[in-house]
């Protein structure tokens, strides 16, 4: 009576602690499948971007972005694919690196340290910056509901950043 009584309690202790580390291990694995996604969707971003690709972008961006530019310009969707379009914001080249990804169920969180040749409003910026980016996952497609840049300027050490890579 007292084993039946002693294993019914450590059923009843262990079972949700065992069910609580299976949840734990799916989460970790849904996590590192959410971050692969937002990578793949970044570099598929990021190549739409130099190629000018809108139809692309207008796909990625949510309508409802909120895009910052380094000098404070606060753009909607719209605005973001016009300038785009029209070559009034154009990337020659970039490199990311220094890239954390966070992940909040259907929210991602990304920044990372970028260097890369730009032209906005006919001036050519090239000051290293670090961005971040959030993404939303609605009707299963993710979509760049953020966007903010912050540039590095008298940033000590920027002699020791890597170059933009031209594409």
């Amino acid at each position: 009576m007292k084993r039946i009584l002693l294993s019914v309690l450590l059923l009843v202790v262990l079972a949700p602690i065992a069910r609580m580390q299976a949840v734990g291990q799916d989460d970790a694995a849904a996590v590192e499948q959410t971050k692969k996604e937002i990578l793949k969707f970044e570099d598929e971003r990021n190549e739409a971007i130099l190629k000018r690709d809108i139809a692309v972008l207008n796909r990625m961006y949510s309508d409802q972005i909120t895009w910052v530019m380094s000098n404070g310009d606060l753009l909607n969707k719209a605005q973001v694919l016009a300038n785009i379009k029209s070559g009034n914001q154009r990337l020659f080249s970039m490199k990311h690196y220094d890239m954390h990804l966070h992940v909040f169920g259907n929210v991602v969180v990304l920044t990372t340290m970028s260097v890369s040749s730009e032209r906005y409003k006919g001036k050519m910026i090239t000051v290293p910056r670090r961005f971040t980016n959030v993404y939303i996952k609605r009707n299963g497609q993710w979509k760049v509901i953020i966007h903010t840049v912050t540039p590095l300027a008298g940033h000590g050490g920027m002699s020791s950043l890597p170059t933009a890579k031209e594409n």
